[in-house]
Protein backbone atom coordinates (compact mmCIF):
# COMPACT_ATOMS: atom_id res chain seq x y z
CA UNK A 1 0.00 0.00 0.00
CA UNK A 2 0.94 3.43 -0.55
CA UNK A 3 0.64 5.88 1.89
CA UNK A 4 0.01 9.76 1.41
CA UNK A 5 0.51 13.19 2.69
CA UNK A 6 -3.14 12.70 4.67
CA UNK A 7 -1.20 9.69 6.42
CA UNK A 8 1.57 11.85 7.43
CA UNK A 9 -0.08 14.07 8.65
CA UNK A 10 -2.52 11.92 10.68
CA UNK A 11 1.33 10.63 11.85
CA UNK A 12 1.55 13.77 13.04
CA UNK A 13 -1.47 14.61 14.42
CA UNK A 14 -1.95 11.42 16.16
CA UNK A 15 -4.71 9.88 14.31
CA UNK A 16 -5.12 6.08 13.97
CA UNK A 17 -4.55 4.99 10.24
CA UNK A 18 -7.60 2.51 9.23
CA UNK A 19 -5.87 -0.39 7.03
CA UNK A 20 -9.49 -1.21 5.19
CA UNK A 21 -12.25 -2.60 7.17
CA UNK A 22 -9.65 -4.86 9.35
CA UNK A 23 -8.50 -2.24 12.17
CA UNK A 24 -7.29 1.07 13.15
CA UNK A 25 -3.38 1.24 14.16
CA UNK A 26 -2.70 3.95 16.80
CA UNK A 27 -0.33 6.56 17.26
CA UNK A 28 1.39 6.76 20.46
CA UNK A 29 2.63 10.23 22.34
CA UNK A 30 5.58 10.48 24.29
CA UNK A 31 4.18 10.19 27.23
CA UNK A 32 2.08 7.08 26.61
CA UNK A 33 5.41 5.46 25.67
CA UNK A 34 6.68 6.53 28.57
CA UNK A 35 4.18 5.54 31.28
CA UNK A 36 4.52 1.83 30.04
CA UNK A 37 8.11 2.24 29.53
CA UNK A 38 10.76 2.70 26.76
CA UNK A 39 12.52 -0.91 26.82
CA UNK A 40 8.82 -2.18 26.46
CA UNK A 41 7.82 -0.04 23.51
CA UNK A 42 10.61 -0.80 21.65
CA UNK A 43 9.88 -5.13 22.86
CA UNK A 44 6.37 -4.17 21.13
CA UNK A 45 8.11 -2.63 18.18
CA UNK A 46 10.28 -5.48 18.05
CA UNK A 47 7.59 -8.21 18.09
CA UNK A 48 4.93 -6.39 15.23
CA UNK A 49 8.23 -6.07 12.50
CA UNK A 50 9.72 -9.23 13.74
CA UNK A 51 10.85 -10.87 10.69
CA UNK A 52 12.65 -14.71 11.09
CA UNK A 53 16.12 -15.19 11.61
CA UNK A 54 19.04 -16.09 9.16
CA UNK A 55 20.22 -19.09 9.83
CA UNK A 56 23.19 -21.15 7.99
CA UNK A 57 22.60 -24.18 9.89
CA UNK A 58 21.28 -27.70 7.66
CA UNK A 59 19.46 -28.35 10.60
CA UNK A 60 15.83 -30.01 10.05
CA UNK A 61 14.46 -27.07 12.30
CA UNK A 62 16.27 -24.68 9.91
CA UNK A 63 15.00 -26.12 6.98
CA UNK A 64 11.91 -25.43 7.97
CA UNK A 65 12.24 -22.09 9.39
CA UNK A 66 13.81 -21.11 5.67
CA UNK A 67 10.90 -22.90 3.87
CA UNK A 68 8.38 -20.46 6.08
CA UNK A 69 7.33 -16.92 5.22
CA UNK A 70 7.68 -13.89 8.17
CA UNK A 71 3.96 -14.03 8.75
CA UNK A 72 4.31 -17.96 9.03
CA UNK A 73 7.33 -17.62 11.34
CA UNK A 74 5.28 -15.18 14.03
CA UNK A 75 2.42 -17.43 13.72
CA UNK A 76 5.06 -20.97 14.16
CA UNK A 77 6.45 -18.82 17.17
CA UNK A 78 2.71 -17.63 18.88
CA UNK A 79 1.78 -21.78 18.53
CA UNK A 80 4.97 -23.26 20.31
CA UNK A 81 5.92 -20.55 22.74
CA UNK A 82 3.21 -19.28 25.19
CA UNK A 83 4.96 -16.60 26.12
CA UNK A 84 5.88 -15.37 22.68
CA UNK A 85 1.98 -15.80 22.25
CA UNK A 86 1.52 -13.67 25.50
CA UNK A 87 3.76 -10.95 24.71
CA UNK A 88 2.78 -10.84 20.36
CA UNK A 89 -0.97 -10.36 21.74
CA UNK A 90 0.25 -7.45 24.19
CA UNK A 91 2.16 -5.73 20.98
CA UNK A 92 -1.02 -6.03 18.70
CA UNK A 93 -3.06 -4.66 21.64
CA UNK A 94 -0.49 -1.76 22.31
CA UNK A 95 -0.91 -0.83 18.47
CA UNK A 96 -4.44 -1.98 17.50
CA UNK A 97 -6.14 -1.50 20.85
CA UNK A 98 -7.84 -4.46 20.22
CA UNK A 99 -7.43 -8.14 21.25
CA UNK A 100 -5.81 -10.20 18.58
CA UNK A 101 -6.86 -14.40 18.17
CA UNK A 102 -3.85 -16.36 15.94
CA UNK A 103 -5.21 -18.89 13.45
CA UNK A 104 -2.77 -21.59 11.27
CA UNK A 105 -5.26 -23.11 9.06
CA UNK A 106 -5.86 -21.17 7.38
CA UNK A 107 -3.34 -18.80 8.19
CA UNK A 108 -4.43 -15.38 9.78
CA UNK A 109 -4.37 -13.07 12.70
CA UNK A 110 -8.21 -12.38 13.89
CA UNK A 111 -8.64 -8.75 15.08
CA UNK A 112 -11.58 -8.24 17.56
CA UNK A 113 -14.22 -10.94 18.02
CA UNK A 114 -14.18 -13.66 16.15
CA UNK A 115 -17.88 -13.15 15.08
CA UNK A 116 -16.93 -9.69 13.39
CA UNK A 117 -14.86 -11.54 10.73
CA UNK A 118 -11.86 -8.85 10.79
CA UNK A 119 -9.32 -11.11 9.47
CA UNK A 120 -5.38 -9.74 8.59
CA UNK A 121 -4.12 -11.86 6.20
CA UNK A 122 -0.41 -12.77 5.51
CA UNK A 123 -0.86 -9.60 2.37
CA UNK A 124 -2.82 -7.23 5.02
CA UNK A 125 -0.04 -8.43 7.93
CA UNK A 126 2.89 -6.97 5.89
CA UNK A 127 0.66 -3.71 5.13
CA UNK A 128 0.45 -3.61 8.94
CA UNK A 129 4.11 -3.58 9.60
CA UNK A 130 4.76 -0.65 6.85
CA UNK A 131 2.18 1.59 8.69
CA UNK A 132 3.70 0.70 11.91
CA UNK A 133 7.14 1.25 10.47
CA UNK A 134 6.65 4.52 8.80
CA UNK A 135 4.10 5.64 11.90
CA UNK A 136 6.88 4.95 14.50
CA UNK A 137 9.70 6.54 12.07
CA UNK A 138 11.68 3.46 11.95
CA UNK A 139 14.06 2.77 8.60
CA UNK A 140 11.71 5.46 6.29
CA UNK A 141 14.82 5.53 3.73
CA UNK A 142 14.83 1.69 3.14
CA UNK A 143 12.53 -0.50 1.06
CA UNK A 144 10.77 -3.05 3.01
CA UNK A 145 12.20 -7.00 1.99
CA UNK A 146 8.91 -9.10 2.15
CA UNK A 147 9.49 -12.57 1.42
CA UNK A 148 6.70 -13.62 -0.21
CA UNK A 149 5.19 -17.29 -0.47
CA UNK A 150 5.51 -17.38 -4.26
CA UNK A 151 9.35 -16.33 -4.82
CA UNK A 152 11.05 -18.53 -6.51
CA UNK A 153 14.44 -20.57 -4.49
CA UNK A 154 16.56 -18.01 -6.31
CA UNK A 155 14.91 -14.93 -5.32
CA UNK A 156 14.02 -15.90 -1.71
CA UNK A 157 18.12 -16.62 -1.46
CA UNK A 158 18.09 -12.78 -2.58
CA UNK A 159 16.00 -11.65 -0.52
CA UNK A 160 17.09 -13.11 2.61
CA UNK A 161 20.85 -12.41 1.85
CA UNK A 162 20.19 -8.75 1.40
CA UNK A 163 18.30 -8.80 4.95
CA UNK A 164 21.80 -10.79 6.12
CA UNK A 165 23.54 -7.72 4.90
CA UNK A 166 21.26 -4.97 6.49
CA UNK A 167 21.28 -6.81 9.73
CA UNK A 168 25.32 -6.70 9.79
CA UNK A 169 24.80 -3.00 8.99
CA UNK A 170 22.72 -2.57 11.72
CA UNK A 171 24.81 -4.92 14.51
CA UNK A 172 27.32 -2.86 13.69
CA UNK A 173 25.77 0.58 13.60
CA UNK A 174 24.64 -0.76 17.37
CA UNK A 175 27.91 -1.44 18.66
CA UNK A 176 29.81 1.63 17.17
CA UNK A 177 26.68 3.47 19.36
CA UNK A 178 27.04 1.17 22.59
CA UNK A 179 31.13 1.85 22.44
CA UNK A 180 31.04 5.59 22.00
CA UNK A 181 31.14 8.08 25.32
CA UNK A 182 28.26 10.15 23.69
CA UNK A 183 25.63 7.74 23.01
CA UNK A 184 22.94 9.99 23.31
CA UNK A 185 19.64 8.13 25.56
CA UNK A 186 15.99 8.21 24.64
CA UNK A 187 15.84 10.70 27.89
CA UNK A 188 18.53 13.15 26.30
CA UNK A 189 16.40 13.07 23.02
CA UNK A 190 13.24 14.06 24.93
CA UNK A 191 15.45 16.84 27.25
CA UNK A 192 16.49 18.74 23.88
CA UNK A 193 13.44 18.57 22.05
CA UNK A 194 11.13 19.87 25.13
CA UNK A 195 14.45 22.81 25.15
CA UNK A 196 12.52 24.39 22.09
CA UNK A 197 8.89 23.12 21.86
CA UNK A 198 8.18 23.14 25.90
CA UNK A 199 8.28 20.00 28.31
CA UNK A 200 4.15 19.07 28.11
CA UNK A 201 4.38 19.95 24.14
CA UNK A 202 7.00 17.38 23.97
CA UNK A 203 5.05 14.70 26.47
CA UNK A 204 1.80 15.15 23.99
CA UNK A 205 3.52 14.99 20.57
CA UNK A 206 3.53 11.92 18.64
CA UNK A 207 6.09 9.62 18.50
CA UNK A 208 6.18 10.29 14.42
CA UNK A 209 6.29 14.00 15.09
CA UNK A 210 9.19 13.97 17.84
CA UNK A 211 11.34 11.83 15.57
CA UNK A 212 10.33 14.73 12.50
CA UNK A 213 10.92 17.39 14.96
CA UNK A 214 14.33 15.98 16.00
CA UNK A 215 15.43 15.94 12.24
CA UNK A 216 14.12 18.97 11.25
CA UNK A 217 16.02 20.62 14.10
CA UNK A 218 19.47 19.29 13.52
CA UNK A 219 18.76 19.81 9.41
CA UNK A 220 17.62 23.64 10.16
CA UNK A 221 21.02 24.12 12.62
CA UNK A 222 23.53 22.45 9.76
CA UNK A 223 21.92 24.92 7.59
CA UNK A 224 22.17 28.27 9.93
CA UNK A 225 26.06 27.23 10.30
CA UNK A 226 26.66 26.21 6.57
CA UNK A 227 25.20 29.44 5.40
CA UNK A 228 26.93 31.56 8.16
CA UNK A 229 29.88 29.88 6.79
CA UNK A 230 29.43 30.82 3.00
CA UNK A 231 28.24 34.49 4.00
CA UNK A 232 32.13 34.47 5.73
CA UNK A 233 33.64 33.23 2.29
CA UNK A 234 33.91 29.51 3.47
CA UNK A 235 34.08 27.39 0.05
CA UNK A 236 30.99 24.63 0.31
CA UNK A 237 29.16 22.35 -1.88
CA UNK A 238 25.65 23.07 -2.95
CA UNK A 239 24.46 20.16 -1.13
CA UNK A 240 25.67 21.75 2.53
CA UNK A 241 23.55 24.66 1.27
CA UNK A 242 20.39 22.35 0.96
CA UNK A 243 17.54 24.28 2.86
CA UNK A 244 16.23 22.56 5.78
CA UNK A 245 12.28 22.60 4.87
CA UNK A 246 12.18 20.04 2.98
CA UNK A 247 10.67 16.38 2.27
CA UNK A 248 11.47 13.80 5.92
CA UNK A 249 11.27 11.01 3.85
CA UNK A 250 13.54 12.00 1.09
CA UNK A 251 16.01 9.39 0.04
CA UNK A 252 18.65 12.34 0.14
CA UNK A 253 18.06 12.85 3.86
CA UNK A 254 19.82 10.16 5.39
CA UNK A 255 21.84 13.16 7.14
Amino acid sequence: MNLTDDDILKFQRGTPILLDDICAIHNHTIGEIIDIGYDKFQQYLNVILMHKPVIKDKTPIAEVIQSLTDFQYLLMLVETDIQMRDLVKEAFYFFLQDDVTFSLEPAQIIVGPLSEKHFLDEGKFYDLQKIVRHMYFIDLDKDDIIIDPNDSPAVRALKEKMRENREKLQKAKAKKAAQSKNELKFSDLVGSVALVCGLQNTWNMTYYFFNDQLKRMGWREQFDINNRAAMAGAKLKKSQLKHWIRSIDSVDNKS
